[in-house]
């Protein structure tokens, strides 16, 4: 007969929601990370898209009006800093719960989000 007041029982070594198959604030920080450029190429499409539908080809050289440069930026920009926003936000959930390599995930996404806001606005 098995007594769970044992401490020679066998149990589970691992507290709930932290086995092989779950997912740390870390974790979740570097797959945000991985998943910038994946990103990066959708919003470059979007904004593509979008301007193939207001009529304007930037890349010809026209210059479109600001109403069609908003109108494919901001969206291309929010895509984008989607996983920025995670990454940051899950490095430093990380960070406070003790593991300081959570601000490496954290910067590398701020600086890429900072780099993206550049972009479309210097554009």
């Amino acid at each position: 007969m098995v007594n769970p007041s044992d401490p020679t029982t066998p149990s589970s070594s691992t507290p709930a929601g932290e086995g092989p198959g779950s997912s740390t604030p870390l974790t979740r920080a570097w797959i945000s990370v991985a998943l910038i450029p994946v990103f990066f190429f959708v919003a470059f499409a979007a904004a593509q898209g979008i301007y193939a539908l207001t009529g304007y080809d930037p890349s010809a050289g026209a210059t479109p009006p600001l109403w069609a440069d908003l109108a494919a930026g901001l969206p291309a920009l929010l895509i984008l800093l989607l996983p920025c926003a995670a990454a940051v936000t899950f490095g430093l959930r990380a960070s406070r719960e003790g593991a300081r390599s959570g601000l490496v995930p954290a910067v590398i996404a701020a600086l890429v989000a900072v780099g993206g806001v550049l972009l479309v606005v210097l554009q």
